[in-house]
């Protein structure tokens, strides 16, 4: 159940996301500026799970072992995910673009069941 409870969490803080982008379009922001915001907004959160599994020494020692790869995957992150969800976000309401990932992340979650 605990699965279930954190996925729904995760799904209202994301889909919350895309309402906040919204309204910073409406008053003015740019999608770049809330693509910026969201990617470095997660990085306490992240941390924050890192340290309290009191696995930092070994995330440090991967990322300066491997630099390459943490900065193609931030890319990757960055750019292939964030910004055009952000730039939707800028076109359509935040609700419509935040059921439409979610019924893509469903659509990709069971097509990998079926294969």
């Amino acid at each position: 159940m605990r699965p279930v409870i954190l996925g729904v969490c995760a799904a209202f803080f994301f889909a919350m996301t895309f309402i906040l982008n919204r309204s910073m379009e409406l008053s003015g922001g740019s999608w770049i500026w809330s693509a910026s915001l969201r990617y470095i907004f997660m990085v306490p959160f992240l941390l924050t799970i890192v340290f309290a599994r009191k696995k930092f020494s070994g995330l440090w020692k991967e990322m300066r072992k491997r630099p390459f790869q943490w900065l193609l995957w931030s890319f990757s992150g960055f750019v292939l995910f964030y910004a055009p969800l952000c730039y939707a976000a800028a076109f359509a309401p935040g609700w419509l673009v935040a059921g439409t990932w979610q019924i893509t992340i469903i659509r990709v979650a069971a097509g990998a069941f079926l294969f």
